[in-house]
């Protein structure tokens, strides 16, 4: 992404400021709303183009057009406009708010650079930030525009936990625990001996023979 921040059409004295941090923006922050609002609910095309935009997402015109390149910036579309994983991840229930967490470090990395919970950061917080970033004056209504794109993916990214990542893995941690030490148990269950203890009373008789049968018998039914 260039250091020129995205801008709507509107004003083309706008399109032509160059503003520092390469931050994205919309002066139409309510339709990119109104598109991340129908992301869950609408199948993930091949291309997000601007019949799909138009089409699917019901946002067309002038307010429309920097809807894919902020989506760009922020990691929901590839540069060919193919949504990717994070995307994929914003259209989950569970994914959603963790997406638009990422989706904000991708976009408003030098956001972050100041502060690294700044998905978590109020209003007036905000607003100093982009101001140090862009060397705006804070009356700008460029700052305000910035505000405003980024507060609706902040929107979205609310009640992520960070720590969520961690203890998935203390999870999955303590999941093969359990399953070294069931293995560690079973095979000597597989390998289990048992021993057995046969009395036998003979008969009494002087014949041999007798003693021959029964050993044979014996040997051929129990000790084999």
């Amino acid at each position: 992404m260039s250091d020129e921040a995205t801008v709507t059409a509107s004003p083309e004295k706008a399109s032509r400021r160059k503003i520092p941090g390469g931050l994205p923006y919309t002066t139409s922050h309510g339709v990119l709303k109104r598109v991340m609002e129908k992301i869950p609910h609408s199948e993930k095309p091949s291309v997000f183009n601007t019949d799909f935009l138009a089409t699917v997402m019901e946002a067309s015109g002038g307010a429309a057009r920097p809807v894919p390149p902020i989506l760009k910036a922020v990691g929901f579309l590839n540069q060919s406009g193919t949504p990717t994983e994070l995307y994929s991840q914003f259209q989950t229930e569970n994914g959603r708010a963790g997406a638009a967490v990422q989706a904000l470090k991708n976009g408003f990395a030098e956001v972050f650079r100041r502060n690294q919970y700044a998905h978590r950061a109020d209003e007036p917080t905000l607003t100093d930030i982009i101001v140090a970033v862009t060397g705006l004056p804070k009356r700008d209504p460029v700052v305000r525009y910035i505000l405003n794109t980024f507060q609706v993916f902040q929107d979205f990214g609310k009640g992520f936990r960070e720590d969520q990542t961690s203890t998935d893995k203390e999870v999955d941690q303590k999941n093969l625990e359990i399953s070294s030490t069931t293995s560690a148990v079973g095979p000597p269950m597989k390998h289990m001996q048992l021993a057995y203890n046969i009395n036998v009373i003979l008969p009494e008789t002087t014949n041999v023979e007798v003693y021959n049968a029964i050993f044979r018998s014996l040997k051929a039914n129990l000790l084999t």
